[in-house]
């Protein structure tokens, strides 16, 4: 036994140091508490997402992992946090689309660069948003709503959660991408006042996230037009897509992921995807996500990546044509 205690510390030393091969250090992870990091305040979706997986992947690994909330500037804070942490498999981020495709994009002075900086693990899931509409309004579909904005004299005025939100580029990027070129953007510090005076009649349109929407639409005060993402939603299925509803190509979630920082070695990453992919992929674990309107995805860290390089270039054609940053 004294050996074997002996020799652990020997491992440990040598990890440590640098001195031992990362597939050797590697093997003895974890044998200590994951810290993941959120950068959005408790309550909220992104950090039930990151408690379903702290949950998960600590009863996979057999390890505490202890979400760490560090909220503010659309989780840049959390995100540059981690990016100067070691790459050693102790300190991960439950990345955003807001932190790690938006932001990169509308604040180029962020100290982090969202590719070079992480190494993605995977992808969890992705929240889908809707544009909804107050019921008095006469457009039933997709279409008749690009008509009726396009047909006034008057700019038609949409709501968003703040200028640089998920809820403002989706709505441009909808702009771009059905032609309604009236539409004319009204910026909240936040999402339940543009809720309320949506339902108010103080604005027109506002793409919402599914889960916040959901209620709403549910008891008819607010119309969903369509979905944002390439398929239905599980938990609103009689929703049409975009694409369904006439805007084809059109594509805009907020998605949730597990980063680590940059670096990381393989042997680590596959332990991390591998024990993700086991424990998420749990029936239960899918539906305790998607009830919350989070549908599950549990891609590959290669699949994750590619995913981000497209988002980022999705969004940085959608401010350059809509002329938007934040620096």
């Amino acid at each position: 036994m004294t050996n074997l205690v002996t020799g652990l510390r020997r491992l440990l030393a040598l990890c440590l140091l640098g001195l031992a091969t990362e597939a050797v250090c590697a093997a003895g992870y974890p044998d200590r508490p994951i810290r993941l990091v959120v950068g959005f305040p408790p309550g909220g979706g992104a950090d039930f997402v990151a408690r379903q997986v702290a949950q998960h992947l600590g009863q996979s690994l057999g390890v505490s992992v202890v979400v760490d909330n560090k909220p503010g500037a659309n989780g840049t804070i959390a995100a540059a946090d981690v990016a100067r942490m070691p790459a050693d498999g102790y300190t991960l981020l439950l990345g955003v689309s807001a932190s790690q495709s938006i932001g990169p994009v509308l604040m180029p002075k962020l100290p982090y660069d969202p590719l070079r900086d992480f190494t993605p693990i995977t992808q969890v899931g992705f929240t889908p948003l809707v544009l909804v509409v107050n019921p008095a309004m006469p457009a039933k579909t997709v279409d008749d709503f690009v008509k009726l904005v396009n047909a006034g004299n008057a700019p038609v005025t949409y709501g968003s959660a703040g200028t640089g939100n998920i809820t403002h580029m989706a709505a441009e990027l909808f702009v771009q991408s059905s032609g309604a070129s009236k539409l004319q953007h009204i910026p909240y510090k936040g999402s339940s006042q543009v809720i309320t005076d949506l339902i108010g009649g103080h604005v027109t349109a506002y793409f919402d996230t599914l889960p916040s929407s959901l209620p709403f639409i549910q008891n008819q005060q607010l119309r969903a037009l369509a979905i944002t993402s390439s398929e239905r939603a599980s938990a609103a299925p009689d929703i049409p897509t975009m694409r369904e509803a006439g805007v084809p190509g059109y594509q805009a979630t907020t998605w949730f992921g597990v980063l680590a920082p940059s670096r990381l070695s393989p042997e680590v990453v596959n332990r991390l995807y591998e024990a993700l992919r086991s424990s998420m992929g749990t029936p239960e674990a899918r539906q305790a996500m998607t009830s919350r309107g989070v549908e599950p995805v549990l891609d590959t860290p290669a699949s994750f990546r590619a995913e981000l390089e497209a988002d980022i270039a999705r969004w940085r054609e959608v401010t350059r044509k809509a002329k938007i940053t934040l620096d």
